[in-house]
């Protein structure tokens, strides 16, 4: 098997590329820089520099050449801009490459939150209250009828974002118009995408509920016609609190109720492939937020509790479906024996270190995460670390590193301010 993977700074690269390495996989990695994480993985057996994720026609064509010059090649993205940009051009990449992928209307059917939320309606899946129109107008006058404050104003996607926001808390209606004045000065799509679907790239405003900074339940894994096999975790500390990056996840017992849900949105979408779902877990309510057709953050869990997703992806890629089914069945079987965790240790005690300092995290706070880090170190998997494969750490603390010192108000807004 050969595999190419992008995105070589995200961590759920990262664990592909560990995944697949340790299975004796020729695993290419490529990135638009040369300092990002995996390329500095010793299960990178070639590491490339490709033209910017911006310039979506010169990466189109610097794929076609490498598909080209190396046929037989597995190709899956890691991102929502390469989960788009594989599906819109679906015909180049089929032709020279092994995948899976499904079209760009599936594609959208799951990343628009505007069309996620609709089906989610249509197979009864429970989601907060989402509004979204096709002006400012229209959407000020929705809201005023039918808004329940506070509210999330943020994009329908995140699908080629340059820049913008992820979300940003409206806490009544009188303060909607400015916030959404500020919104449309900040929030920019690439061209080449919001050039194709004008009405992606509008706000929408969504329900704040606030069991979503302490308790999103996390279902993903891999899913076809036959098959859903799932891992499922609790995010328990994000930074910032309200709107942020998962840090610390508890592993979790499978709800039947939600995979019968995930199933029906599947079916209904006719996706394949693998998937993260994000919902709010609001005591006995479950409400889908998020969900990514495509490798994600922390799925280096999800393999470190026996599901070798990239592993499977690339059998099925390869047509090895009796393979698959194999790889599917044992870790379908596979149990937890305690409580298994996920963190990103160094910026968990960063965090816990400056908010300590700054007041947003009280004396107790920080003694209950330290403690939850201590106890659980037997089964704890890093976002990471590993010491059979330290290089990628390094560069990790590294580019934190320059990328505070490069925003500094940024970097106290988010990890000493906790806003």
């Amino acid at each position: 098997m050969k595999v190419l993977l992008l995105g070589a700074d995200y961590y759920g690269t990262l664990a592909a590329v560990r995944c697949l390495g340790q299975r004796g996989v020729e695993v290419t990695v490529a990135d638009e820089t040369k300092n990002a994480r995996a390329l500095f993985s010793k299960y990178a057996k070639e590491r490339l520099v490709h033209p910017p994720l911006s310039d979506v026609k010169g990466l189109v064509a610097w794929l076609v050449a490498y598909g080209k010059k190396h046929p037989g090649t597995v190709l899956y993205p890691t991102n929502d801009h390469l989960a788009w940009l594989l599906s819109a051009f679906e015909s180049e990449i089929r032709a020279v490459f092994l995948t899976m992928y499904p079209s760009a209307d599936v594609v959208l059917s799951l990343l628009d939150k505007g069309r996620l939320t609709e089906i989610c309606r249509e197979v009864g899946i429970d989601v907060p209250l989402t509004l979204y129109a096709d002006t400012d107008e229209e959407l000020l006058a929705l809201a005023k009828r039918e808004g329940r404050y506070p509210m999330l104003i943020k994009p329908r996607t995140q699908i080629y974002l340059e820049s913008g926001i992820k979300g940003s808390l409206v806490e009544k209606h009188d303060d909607l118009a400015e916030t959404l004045r500020r919104y449309n000065q900040l929030v920019r799509f690439n061209p080449a995408f919001a050039d194709r679907h004008p009405e992606v790239t509008r706000p929408m405003l969504q329900e704040y509920h606030t069991a979503a900074e302490t308790s999103i339940f996390s279902v993903s894994g891999y899913v076809d016609d036959t098959h859903l096999v799932s891992r499922s975790a609790m995010k328990v500390l994000q930074r910032p609190r309200k709107v942020g990056i998962g840090l610390c996840f508890e592993g979790r017992e499978p709800e039947p109720a939600v995979l019968d849900q995930l199933r029906a949105l599947f079916t209904r979408t006719a996706y394949r492939g693998a998937f993260e779902a994000e919902l709010i877990a609001d005591g006995d309510r479950r409400m889908l937020i998020d969900v990514n057709p495509r490798f994600y953050s922390q799925m280096g869990f999800d393999i470190a509790r026996g599901n070798p997703l990239p592993y499977v992806i690339g059998l099925v890629s390869e047509g090895k479906t009796e393979e698959a089914d194999r790889e599917l069945e044992n870790a379908a079987s596979w149990r937890a024996a305690g409580t298994h965790v996920y963190c990103h240790e160094i910026m968990l005690n960063l965090v816990l270190s400056l908010q300590g300092v700054s007041g947003q995290m009280s004396k107790d706070e920080v003694t209950k995460w330290r403690s939850w880090l201590r106890e659980n170190r037997n089964r704890v998997t890093d976002a990471v670390l590993d010491s059979g494969d330290y290089m990628p750490a390094l560069v990790d603390a590294a580019s934190w590193v320059k990328h505070f010192a490069k925003h500094p108000r940024s970097f106290v807004r988010s990890y000493v301010l906790n806003r």
